[in-house]
């Protein structure tokens, strides 16, 4: 699952840490992160309602991740003897449904993110199948199921995880969004000589060719319809480019022999030297 990545990998396996500490100590982290972000809207110009709607969509999908964080977090600390945890895990609940109904009530348009990449050596396929467990979740409710396969002998990407499980978010969630009832949703990754390529492959409608000249265009919703009536906004995709093209990579459409979508996207493999130059 994505998003105990964002806990750090290497602070799970050091002997002088436990798995409770490492946790509080991310949730005290992002609190920081948090804070800061909300000092710097004060400086923000004002801004159109394009660009509202748009920065709107993209916080959605990074809150839909950190629900993901808590919900891993409260069962790994379910038993842990301080109950001021199992408090402080509820309240970001409670905190991360309140924003996202609040995101809910903005729309979406065009506008360019600024973002402060935080660049590290990622195990790619393990991002990629956390990803699909967690969202076999939303798939079980239409009778969707998630397969996840990969070939890569060589699985590490220089990359940003959180900026990764937000494209993941919302391929996958369209790839379920769109599948009828008891199809199947493939996801896998392969091996180039310098790239890594995740595809997401489902068993819809697909997209016409006048369809596909407008894919990730922002605020444009295609023809096909979300089969359990599920919101479509008609910005993940481009929020997705956005994102990918900020990580050196590219995303890219091609439609299905037999009916059905795959959305691929392509991330330099780790280099050393690449890490080092980005520090």
């Amino acid at each position: 699952m994505i998003i105990m990545l964002s806990m750090g990998e290497d602070n799970l396996h050091s002997s002088s840490v436990t798995p409770q500490d490492s946790a509080i100590a991310s949730i005290e982290s992002a609190k920081a992160e948090l804070d800061g972000a909300l000092e710097k809207l004060k400086e923000l110009p004002m801004l159109d309602p394009n660009t509202i709607r748009y920065v709107a969509h993209a916080m959605r999908s990074y809150l839909t991740i950190n629900s993901g964080a808590v919900d891993l977090l409260s069962g790994a600390l379910a038993d842990y003897s301080d109950h001021n945890v199992s408090v402080w895990l509820e309240g970001l609940r409670h905190s991360t449904k309140l924003m996202t109904q609040t995101v809910r009530l903005l729309t979406h348009a065009s506008v360019a993110i600024k973002l402060d990449l935080k660049w590290e050596k990622v195990d790619f396929p393990t991002l990629v199948q956390r990803a699909c467990h967690y969202f076999n979740v939303q798939a079980r409710d239409k009778r969707v199921r998630i397969v996840f396969e990969s070939s890569a002998k060589s699985p590490y990407v220089w990359t940003d995880r959180v900026v990764i499980a937000v494209v993941l978010e919302n391929l996958l969630s369209n790839a379920i969004k769109f599948s009828e009832p008891g199809k199947l949703v493939r996801v896998v990754i392969n091996e180039e000589p310098a790239h890594l390529v995740c595809s997401v492959q489902d068993e819809g409608p697909g997209l016409t060719k006048d369809e596909q000249k407008k894919l990730f265009q922002k605020g444009v919703r295609l023809g096909p319809v979300p089969t359990g009536g599920e919101v479509s906004t008609g910005y993940g995709l481009a929020i997705s480019k956005d994102l990918i093209k900020k990580l050196g990579g590219e995303i890219w459409y091609e439609r299905l022999p037999r009916h059905g979508s795959c959305f691929s996207f392509r991330l330099p493999v780790y280099v050393k030297e690449q890490s080092e130059q980005k520090r």
